[in-house]
């Protein structure tokens, strides 16, 4: 077995600014921007003068292949290229190195000047002045310079401050000589790399999937992030809302190889991204239009931002800029199944390559049903709650939305852009029994934010029944409007229903309610074509989120 970890400690921190100097060390585009203060970098530098471990740096010896995932700091001098055909990126360690090289020469850095840090004689520490006034205060980079550092010693030596010459003195070397420790990562793979990033960085920032492809992609006439940032900018799209990057690298890696899985997305190349970002992106679009038609008419309440990518996938092999009547049946009884069997809550990115095979069956035109199964109860939709992440919360709001719901009073349709689906207690949702009226009804407040006690209306109609009992405010529009059974039933609330309604009796309502979803759930999903269900194996890994670079094979 090769070795694939060495361990330094004879290195100094000349020898780590002459590796940043001359390129041959680097910073990975995926580790976050420098943030550290002068203060922090003040308490660093003190570690170091008490000849405190200040921890090991972690770099990753790689070669000019990886070129395309190096962050420039040109602000700081450092080479795009290095003198050699290798390199290191430093995966742990870029803010403790960062801020000793701006320290220690005086730099500056995102507007911020810490040649300013200095080094206080008579306390023997390192501080930032916080007067002009005060006394004794040697700016540390003319410590470490050796051109300064001689000037300074032949101005304290020569005068009667000769304490003060060997304080500089000992300072100086001690920042010259000050050992530190290199772990070096050799004969490493990128995932492999990124584990070991992501289990010594578990209290920082997560690193994402996206981070790498986009580091991985770059280059000066084409940046995935500002791409997607101009997709989002979209005014269409924004209305429907901002896509997350992943649906893009999902698409992008289906349309190139046919599998999305982790490792697909990160061998995409700049060139795979560059020749389909333009045909993706409008097959994203395509897509966004085909599931608006299944009730999707806010990204707030798709079920699996997925979908997009596997429905975005017909579009990029048939090259067709609609769907067939036939087609679409065929797309929405996957859609509802894969929803309320809530298929892609774990292994993900497999699932979607399977149903990924299908959609190149319809694009091939060979035409047949893949459909899930579905096992929900009334009792478990009742269960579901408005102020939770949930599938099947959100796969019953796009049924609702594509029952196109009327307001009660006026019969006009209610469309999501004047609501907000994703927020349970904003005033432009209701809950047809009163949250503030909850104890009066007898239940909890997990019981009123119960999805089927929430209902489309619009803010202006909201805000008239405000905290009204049902009874109250059911039998004035009755009066005001012949119509409003029928406005009631496209909230899938019947005769029945809506007696318990007005009899204030919340049991009853969410029960008769919840029964006529579920049937509305049935016929989507095409219940009774058992012959055409696919069964899906129990299994009990995690949701694909939480491992997010390890394939599922």
């Amino acid at each position: 077995m090769s070795q694939k970890i060495e361990i330094i400690n004879n290195w100094t921190l000349p020898r780590i600014f002459q590796e940043l100097e001359n390129g041959n060390m680097r910073i990975p585009r995926f580790q976050r921007a420098y943030v550290w203060e002068r203060t922090k970098i003040v308490s660093l530098l003190n570690s170091i003068y008490k000849q405190y471990p200040i921890g090991s740096f972690f770099l990753w010896d790689t070669d000019m292949r990886m070129d395309g995932f190096c962050r420039d700091i040109t602000e700081l001098g450092f080479p795009k290229k290095p003198e050699a055909s290798k390199f290191s990126f430093i995966l742990d360690g870029q803010q403790r190195i960062t801020s000793l090289y701006v320290a220690l020469r005086g730099k500056m850095l995102n507007d911020v000047d810490y040649s300013k840090i200095c080094f206080n004689l008579d306390k023997k520490i390192f501080k930032v002045p916080k007067l002009k006034s005060e006394q004794n205060n040697i700016p540390v980079w003319k410590i470490y310079d050796d051109k300064e550092y001689g000037n300074l010693l032949r101005e304290y030596y020569s005068s009667d401050k000769t304490e003060f010459g060997k304080l500089i003195q000992d300072c100086h070397e001690l920042l010259n000589t000050y050992p530190v420790s290199i772990i070096k990562s050799m004969n490493m793979e990128l995932d492999e790399v990124v584990t070991i990033f992501e289990r010594i960085n578990q209290g920082g920032k997560r690193l994402s999937l996206f981070d790498l492809v986009h580091a991985s992609v770059w280059s000066e006439d084409f940046d995935m992030r500002n791409k997607i940032a101009e997709f989002n900018n979209d005014p269409v799209i924004k209305i429907f809302g901002t896509l997350d990057s992943e649906i893009f690298t999902q698409s992008l890696a289906l349309n190139v190889s046919g599998d999305c899985t982790n490792r697909h997305q990160l061998n995409l190349t700049n060139t795979d991204c560059k020749n389909n970002w333009h045909k993706t992106t409008e097959c994203i679009r395509l897509a966004i239009d085909l599931v608006k038609n299944l009730g999707v008419q806010q990204l707030s309440i798709i079920p699996y931002n997925s979908l997009l990518a596997v429905i975005q996938h017909y579009f990029f092999l048939s090259g067709e800029k609609y769907v067939k009547a036939e087609v679409k049946n065929l797309i929405s009884g996957w859609f509802w199944t894969v929803t309320f069997s809530q298929r892609y809550s774990s292994s993900t990115l497999t699932r979607m390559n399977e149903d990924a095979l299908w959609i190149k069956d319809l694009a091939n035109g060979i035409l047949s049903p893949r459909l899930f199964s579905v096992k929900l109860t009334v009792d478990e939709l009742v269960r579901v709650r408005m102020n939770l992440r949930s599938v099947i919360k959100n796969g019953i709001l796009c049924l609702m939305a594509l029952n196109e719901p009327l307001d009660f009073d006026n019969g006009a349709i209610v469309t999501l852009d004047k609501t907000n689906a994703s927020r349970s207690n904003s005033k432009e949702n209701h809950h047809f029994f009163p949250y503030a009226l909850r104890q009066q009804f007898g239940i909890s407040q997990d019981d009123v934010n119960s999805v089927l006690n929430f209902a489309f209306i619009t803010k202006r109609l909201n805000q008239q029944i405000s905290a009204k009992y049902p009874s109250v405010y059911l039998h004035q529009y009755e009066e005001e409007n012949a119509e409003i059974r029928a406005c009631l039933s496209t909230h899938f609330i019947d005769e029945k229903a809506f007696a318990a309604a007005k009899r204030d009796d919340f049991r009853e309502f969410v029960t008769l309610r919840g029964s006529l979803i579920l049937e509305k759930i049935q016929k989507v999903c095409l219940v009774g074509e058992e012959q055409n269900v696919v069964s899906m194996p129990e299994t009990d890994d995690e949701p694909e989120e939480l491992y997010p670079f390890e394939d599922e094979q």
